[in-house]
């Protein structure tokens, strides 16, 4: 009976091995690509849109991944960055691209968003697992006031939390930016 019991206590613990292995293959992981650009169509802007000056100092930098550089040899967004450019209309500030693995919120690490020129854009790209996939987005823009104004420059600020789908363009509006975000699952051969 004792030699039973082992048996079948050995045969449980070899039939949950199967079950706690496949829950690590369940660990997925993500690429990431974001392009910020500037919209410079003019009247469109509010003196409401503007971030106030405590606004401006929420933005938690400490703690947050830093993505090296571009993960895959092409972006995939690089035929829409030469169009924005081209148009005259905007100008792109930042476009990054990195792989992340799905966390959740409470521990997911936002990546830092930095733009050519960093006096210019900051911010932060949450990415996490609540049920769904979510994406949380903070970006403040900096420009130099027009000539004649009080302040020497104009603070904008995009926030925006949102369930996202992987391998569809989502797109962030604010009057004075734009957000392209793609998530793009990653193939376990890839990695």
């Amino acid at each position: 009976m004792r030699v039973m019991l082992i048996a079948l206590c050995g045969l449980g613990l070899l039939g949950a091995l199967p079950v706690q292995a496949a829950s690590a293959d369940k660990e997925s992981t993500y690429e990431i690509e974001v392009v910020v650009f500037e919209n410079r169509l003019p009247d469109l802007v509010g003196d409401e849109l503007l971030a106030k000056e405590a606004d401006t100092r929420i933005l938690k930098l400490e703690g947050v991944a830093t993505p090296d550089a571009a993960v895959s040899e092409t972006y995939l967004y690089p035929a829409i960055t030469n169009l924005l450019e081209r148009d005259g209309h905007y100008h792109v500030l930042a476009h990054q691209h990195w792989q992340q693995t799905i966390d959740a919120k409470t521990i997911a690490k936002p990546v830092k968003i930095v733009g050519d020129n960093p006096a210019e854009l900051e911010g932060i790209v949450r990415f996490y697992m609540s049920r769904f996939l979510h994406l949380d987005i903070d970006l403040l823009y900096h420009q130099a006031a027009p000539a004649g104004a009080q302040s020497g420059e104009v603070v904008y600020r995009l926030t925006e939390q949102r369930k996202v789908k992987s391998q569809e363009t989502h797109y962030f509006d604010h009057p004075k930016l734009g957000v392209l975000v793609r998530v793009m699952p990653v193939e376990k051969e890839k990695l």
